[in-house]
């Protein structure tokens, strides 16, 4: 009896270990990663899939797009275009829980190879984001997100 109750707490125990949940944080952080990873092999589509069908965008040049199909539709002319040989890094993420199955997550990264559209190298841009996530069937989607390129205020010394 005694063995057989070991064995059951021993099995719950790799059970528990082999099936922990993810925290919000750290699902996001992944969710993050592959993001990343899509945006760096320009897949519009993939990276589209990232957002709940009815989610949104607003890039930092002030395109607007709602819903999935949009959202492929802007990232394929940006990535088929400016941002065809650009690479994607975060270097700070924070995600504050909202309610049990919602977040909000601030990303810092740079954009690194945008081309102008005359073909001139543009500089790295360093960006920032602001995402609200949303738990839907198990994966985390995002509902909105907002990246921008910080501004210094008009007639301050550039940071």
């Amino acid at each position: 009896m005694k063995k057989a109750f070991l064995g059951v707490v021993a099995l719950n125990v790799i059970a528990a270990g082999v099936f922990a949940a993810d925290t919000p944080t750290q699902a996001i952080e992944k969710r993050t990663a592959e993001f990343v990873a899509a945006w760096n092999r320009h897949d519009p589509k993939a990276m589209a899939a990232f957002w709940a069908s009815d989610g949104d965008l607003m890039n930092p040049f002030g395109r607007w797009a709602k819903g999935r199909e949009e959202i492929t539709k802007l990232l394929t002319g940006e990535h088929s275009g400016v941002m065809k040989a650009t690479t994607f890094t975060t270097s700070a993420i924070t995600v504050r829980t909202l309610a049990p199955n919602v977040a909000l997550a601030d990303w810092d990264f740079t954009v690194a190879g945008i081309a102008a559209p005359d073909g001139s190298a543009v500089p790295t841009q360093k960006m920032h984001a602001a995402a609200v996530w949303e738990k839907k069937g198990g994966t985390w989607l995002v509902l909105a997100n907002r990246p921008m390129l910080p501004a210094p205020l008009p007639g301050a010394a550039p940071r």
